[in-house]
């Protein structure tokens, strides 16, 4: 958004991007907040971009975009570059030239260095229209007291040959009082709404259905360590894995409320978990208050979620030990309503606001300490800072495991739990370079894990009690649940000495 700003002028655009529906986007352009913070009356308008690149699209790859635009009969160049993996609030520095045709032309670009920078990267290669999008346009000017923000309200679409891409999407850009004010009103307009917040840019829309023809999706975000690669200390694996969680968090965040792979919640668990695994592990060594209730609700959040997960855990289980399409349709029918019930707990609970809360934690760098005592054991080695989080864990392991083989339900539940947390600590050391890699314990972690999550859902299913209001689809469900195999006592034994033998081998690996 730079009709604000002079022509030529290069400067840092500061906003926050977020993906909505059609319906949300209708919803919130109502939002009760907008009539006493706006300044002068909201105008719609309509917008042309083309995109331009190389034929191997290496602008692209070198973090450059060129766009031609058309606004009231009006065309401009924009120049983009450096825009920011992290997701939400993006920083992107622009140049804006006013042009008198759609076509580029490098000689315009009025500021020498970004200029050169094209140059270089194009190498004498020709430019060619790749992508074009088509939006209509609502802005505000919206003020409050952290400063001021331009909103933008955008349906449209984004073409690439034949492959259409449609989207809605809100923009907030700062206009002054730095980044504040778009936090604030990304708060106060999406936390309680379905949103993306890991929204990928017009251009990245376009360059990817030219590579794939498939639009971007969002889809199940596994947040594993491993993909940081080595941390030099342990200062620099928070920050990394802050920033893969809080990604991670967004992303399956949005996945559960929009689709309905059941891999959406599960990874969404997952990265809550290792969140409070990583503020545990660190507790001590951030600074005060910085994640204050965050730990309390990321565990909320798992346990809102918890009901979903477990309905596609036991509903693919018993639609995997028989055939009637009645009854599995009831259970179909069963698993969608926990599903909805689940979608709009996590709405009420502000969920997407915890992930802004998250992300703005992340971008600020928030968590650092002020302290010299603190910035110096955060840059200690991965290991060493992370070790008396590490045996403190494993001591509640083994208390909560003393007489492992006579544990009730509900104390292997509470031990799996503690186990989680514990390979989770485990995958951050994992992240130094100097110690030796925990990949022994954390393939015992994970057999003991398997056998005692085998456990959990016989569990699960023996305490299930479905109330279908068919007296016959009742019997045909306790038929069926009286055949799933891991019920049967034989199954049920062999994973109890499974699980005997990994808790056995996890305590020879780590007295090693």
């Amino acid at each position: 958004m730079t009709d604000r700003y002079a022509m030529g002028d290069k400067h840092e655009e500061i906003e926050f991007k977020a993906g909505v529906d059609a319906a949300t986007l209708a919803r919130l352009r109502r939002h009760r907040a907008l009539r006493p913070a706006t300044i002068g009356r909201a105008s719609t308008r309509k917008l042309l971009s083309i995109y331009y690149d190389a034929g191997d699209l290496r602008l692209m790859q070198a973090g450059l975009f060129l766009r031609m635009r058309r606004s009231g009969g009006h065309w401009e160049q924009t120049v983009k570059a450096a825009r920011l993996a992290l997701p939400g609030l993006q920083r992107v520095t622009e140049v804006t030239d006013p042009a008198d045709s759609p076509t580029p032309s490098l000689a315009r670009i009025s500021h020498a260095a970004v200029r050169r920078a094209l140059e270089g990267a194009l190498a004498g290669a020709a430019l060619q229209p790749v992508c074009r999008s088509d939006i209509q346009r609502t802005t505000r000017l919206l003020e409050a007291a952290e400063g001021r923000v331009e909103l933008a309200f955008d349906r449209g679409s984004v073409t690439a040959g034949d492959v259409v891409d449609p989207f809605c999407e809100v923009e907030i850009e700062c206009i002054d009082g730095g980044a504040e004010p778009a936090w604030a009103w990304a708060q106060t307009l999406l936390g309680r709404e379905a949103a993306r917040l890991v929204q990928p840019s017009k251009a990245a829309r376009g360059f990817t259905l030219v590579a794939g023809g498939e639009p971007l999706r969002a889809a199940p975000d596994r947040s594993n360590p491993s993909t940081l690669g080595p941390q030099r200390n342990a200062e620099a694996a928070v920050e990394a894995m802050l920033a893969l969680l809080a990604r991670s968090i967004a992303e399956n965040l949005y996945t559960v409320f929009t689709r309905d792979d059941p891999e959406g919640p599960h990874q969404l668990r997952v990265a809550l978990r290792r969140l409070r695994a990583l503020l545990a592990a660190s507790d001590g060594l951030l600074r005060d208050g910085c994640c204050d209730g965050l730990a309390r609700r990321a565990r909320d959040l798992g346990r809102l979620l918890a009901p979903l997960r477990d309905a596609d855990v036991l509903t693919a289980l018993l639609l995997e030990a028989g055939r009637d399409d009645e009854l599995d349709a009831a259970l179909v029918a069963r698993q969608h309503a926990v599903r909805e019930e689940v979608r709009e707990a996590l709405r009420q609970a502000g969920a997407t606001g915890f992930a802004i809360t998250l992300l703005r934690l992340v971008d600020e760098g928030a968590w650092l300490p002020r302290g010299k005592k603190r910035r110096k054991r955060l840059r200690q080695p991965v290991a060493g800072a992370l070790a008396p989080a590490l045996d403190a864990q494993w001591s509640k392991v083994r208390r909560h495991g003393r007489g492992f083989g006579k544990l009730d339900a509900a104390a292997r539940h509470r031990l799996r739990k503690d186990l989680k947390v514990l390979r989770y600590m485990l995958e951050i050391t994992a992240l130094d370079p100097e110690a030796p890699p925990p990949s022994g314990l954390l393939k015992a972690l994970g057999r003991l894990q398997d056998a005692l999550g085998v456990l959990n859902d016989a569990d699960n299913l023996a305490g299930l009690r479905l109330s279908l209001d068919d007296p016959a689809l009742a019997r045909a469900l306790a038929r069926r649940q009286s055949r799933l195999p891991v019920l049967k006592k034989a199954a049920r034994r062999k994973e109890q000495a499974k699980a005997r033998r990994a808790w056995d081998k996890l305590h020879e690996r780590w007295h090693r």
